[in-house]
């Protein structure tokens, strides 16, 4: 597919990958916060607002807008064909190695598998490999090689990552859908400074404090009864 160098489309482009429409299965991952609301440590709009803000600017949110930067800047020297490099592979690794556990790399596993999918049948990508791609890997290299700006890719990919945290909350907690767009509006700032912070971050800038979201992700492996896979 040749690449979008119109700015709206872009945007569109972007829109549409990252949104909770596009069908890779997000809605089904809860990302630890089915385990925080059952332990009571999530129970309004201030609990969960001060909850997913941890998870984007320390914890996976932070981390994978690093990887998914890297994978981009580091796809520009690949192969035209876009293969993947070794260079690739490695963020690949190290991106399921910071999985705070088993749930958490099948979340980033299974959604990396079914946004590849998604992209190779919409766009023709060619991203389909025999070993997984980690979900930010995929994303850092579909932007790339739609030839769509890193920043505005970013932005989109947080949104994305709060949307579904926030539709959580909305439907587990519950809160109502005007506090969750309250939640989004509050939490937009700081997407747009991690975006712009990664753009240019190197993997040594890789690292978190959202210990107790990990540990929620954790528990939730054992979590009964329960309605999200992680």
């Amino acid at each position: 597919m040749a690449t979008l160098t119109d700015p709206i489309h872009q945007m569109q482009t972007l829109a549409a990958l990252f949104s909770q429409t596009f069908p890779i299965g997000a809605f089904s991952y809860s990302h630890g916060l089915e385990a925080a609301i059952a332990t009571g440590k999530i129970c309004d709009c201030n609990t969960a607002h001060d909850w997913i803000e941890t998870c984007l600017i320390g914890g996976s949110g932070h981390n994978d807008a690093i990887l998914m930067a890297n994978t981009y800047n580091t796809a520009k020297n690949g192969s035209s064909d876009h293969g993947i490099t070794d260079e690739i592979r490695a963020i690949n690794e190290l991106s399921f190695a910071l999985c705070s556990g088993a749930e958490r790399a099948q979340e980033s596993r299974e959604l990396g598998d079914n946004f590849v999918r998604t992209v190779d049948q919409i766009y023709q990508l060619g991203l389909e490999q025999s070993s997984p791609l980690a979900y930010p890997v995929a994303a850092g290299l579909t932007v790339r090689y739609l030839g769509c700006g890193l920043k505005l890719g970013l932005t989109f990919f947080l949104q994305g990552f709060v949307s579904n945290l926030i539709s959580v909350v909305v439907r587990s907690v519950p809160i109502g859908q005007s506090d969750g767009q309250i939640m989004l509006a509050r939490l937009m700032p700081a997407m747009a400074k991690l975006a712009e912070e990664a753009e240019t971050a190197t993997l040594d800038d890789v690292g978190g404090y959202a210990i107790l979201a990990d540990h929620a992700s954790i528990l939730h492996e054992t979590l009964e009864p329960r309605i999200y896979r992680t």
